[in-house]
């Protein structure tokens, strides 16, 4: 056991200190993890993030390859297929690479940059979807009539989707609140 010396108003005190070590995540696995969870994770990771990437590509270079499939509601889902791209592109790389480590061993600077890429894109994928849910709303339930998406109602709700992400994931960038390793120590969060 350690000692630690103190000294208050010149009196000096010996205290027996126990100092509790602290798990830094960036500089190796947490202690009460067994390593092979982190190796199962690691290829989960892999297997879900080939998949994401392959898909969310097809759908990208098929709607680009065929002018027929430019229309305004396809606008909304190739918006989607980018957002859940970069989020298996940041998200899923990054989470494949420091689980098969066992730590997130990028660093801090990392740490802030993943954190806040699947944290945008995740967000601008989840709001493409609302975006979709509210053209459908329009087109069945027929609340105002016969309106039709139009490519420009579609690169407003892009634009939307794209501002409201990005306003509510930056601040934590700039040090409103923070983008902090998650309990597991191999993925970025916010720190809600």
């Amino acid at each position: 056991m350690d000692t630690l010396s103190l000294s208050v108003n010149a009196v000096s005190y010996t205290v027996a200190a126990e100092i509790p070590t602290t798990d830094d995540p960036f500089s190796g696995p947490i202690k009460n993890i067994a390593p092979w969870n982190f190796t199962v994770l690691a290829v989960v990771m892999f297997v879900v993030t080939s998949l994401s990437l392959t898909e969310n590509f097809l759908v990208m270079f098929v709607t680009f390859k065929f002018k027929q499939l430019r229309q305004p509601l396809n606008y909304i889902i190739v918006n989607l297929a980018i957002a859940d791209f970069l989020v298996s592109l940041t998200g899923g790389l990054i989470s494949f690479l420091t689980n098969a480590r066992g730590y997130f061993f990028l660093g801090r600077w990392a740490c802030v940059l993943e954190g806040f890429a699947v944290t945008f894109f995740g967000i601008v994928a989840l709001w493409s979807l609302a975006v979709l849910s509210f053209e459908r709303f329009f087109v069945i339930c027929r609340p105002l009539g016969n309106i039709r998406l139009q490519a420009k109602h579609a690169i407003l709700g892009l634009l939307f989707v794209w501002t409201f992400s990005f306003i509510w994931t930056f601040p934590p960038v700039l040090g409103w609140n923070r983008y902090t390793v998650s309990k597991i120590g191999t993925t970025c969060e916010p720190d809600w």
